[in-house]
């Protein structure tokens, strides 16, 4: 029994999300990159999960993450406008955690 419940416990910490900023980074330069269209860029992110919204300057694509803890993380990544309604930079921002 006790094995079961060790094994379940291992389980349930794999799935967890843990902040690695780095990695979010790297992950999001592989999927969006200056020069892009706009809304292939768009696509791409909402189809990881993001919810983006137009802003005049920059688009704003936002992933709530959920962790072990009653704790609820955010990231953001904003795609600056360039001309010709492509992405000219990608800002990638510190994930943010709060407690729920």
């Amino acid at each position: 029994m006790r094995k079961f419940l060790m094994l379940g416990l291992g389980l349930a910490l794999a799935g967890c999300y843990t902040v690695d900023q780095a990695r979010f980074s790297s992950f999001v330069t592989q999927t969006v990159a200056p020069g892009m269209a706009l809304e292939e860029a768009l696509v791409r992110m909402r189809t990881e999960g993001f919810t983006c919204e137009g802003q005049e300057q920059a688009v704003v694509c936002t992933r709530s993450q959920m962790r072990m803890l009653p704790d609820a993380c955010l990231e953001r990544v904003d795609l600056v406008r360039g001309p010709g309604n492509s992405v000219r930079r990608v800002d990638v921002l510190p994930i943010k955690c709060k407690h729920v």
